[in-house]
């Protein structure tokens, strides 16, 4: 596997962001009339290019109503040379009564941390757009709702209910009866965070 550090720096080099170059035009009043009236001068403004990564990390204590396997979701953008940048979940249960929460947080390098599973490079995303948009879309999709409880008629079981009703009353499953797909982290990243992402190009191929 390449060096992280040195392709991150290349193409930071080779690959400027979209609406980087950046031209002022200035009026010269000069008293010499045979100066030319006005003069033009082309900034280029720096912008990094970052590479952005779906990250899997084995769960300390697995969902016994979700299907087996599965691994806590999340996307890290790697800002800097040392392998650290930002990490984009939601953390928290679908237990309690606000369900989970959307999180944005500063990390190093996913695979150096416990229980780090894989990393699978997504894209990249500029600093002219990150982190600020980048806040903004993810801060604003929906989290994972309050999905469990605990059921007084099955000996105080925690278990899916079918439906909420006011702030703590709960409608549950009978017995046999279909049972709706919880939804938690991973279809966090896969449903929503990714796609919206990738809708307002702040995901890009090949780094451009």
């Amino acid at each position: 596997m390449p060096n992280s550090g040195l392709t991150l720096l290349l193409r930071r080099l080779v690959s400027p962001c979209r609406g980087s170059r950046m031209t002022d035009l200035h009026n010269s009043r000069q008293s010499d009339m045979t100066s030319p009236p006005h003069r033009f001068r082309t900034t280029i403004m720096a912008c990094n290019s970052y590479p952005v990564y779906k990250v899997k990390s084995h769960m300390a204590l697995p969902d016994p109503h979700m299907p087996p396997g599965r691994f806590h979701h999340a996307i890290f953008v790697e800002t800097n040379d040392n392998g650290f940048g930002t990490l984009y979940h939601v953390t928290g249960d679908v237990t309690s009564a606000n369900g989970m929460s959307y999180e944005s947080r500063d990390s190093p390098d996913p695979a150096q941390l416990e229980g780090f599973y894989s990393k699978e490079l997504l894209g990249y995303t500029g600093s002219d757009v990150h982190p600020q948009q980048w806040s903004s879309v993810l801060a604003s999709l929906p989290t994972p709702p309050q999905q469990k409880a605990s059921n007084p008629k099955n000996q105080g079981r925690v278990e899916p209910f079918k439906e909420k009703v006011g702030g703590y009353g709960y409608v549950f499953y009978t017995d046999g009866e279909e049972r709706k797909p919880l939804w938690k982290c991973t279809e966090w990243v896969e449903w929503y965070a990714i796609p919206a992402l990738h809708e307002r190009g702040l995901i890009q191929s090949g780094g451009q």
